[in-house]
């Protein structure tokens, strides 16, 4: 399993915090394990899971 599709799983499942997954996809794309369009994504994919927990 490529890195994007297991960090996808754990933000879908809200394995860890906000802030946590935040920190780990962004350690993640700084050792080059995911492409620019991958990292975007799933910033993207944080901000819509974890915004639903707000409302």
């Amino acid at each position: 399993m490529r890195p994007y599709d297991l960090w996808k799983r754990m933000i879908n499942g809200k394995v860890y915090t906000e802030d946590a997954v935040t920190t780990r996809v962004n350690t993640v794309f700084a050792v080059n394990q995911l492409t620019p369009e991958e990292y975007t994504d799933l910033i993207q994919l944080i901000e819509q899971k974890y915004s639903e927990n707000a409302a």
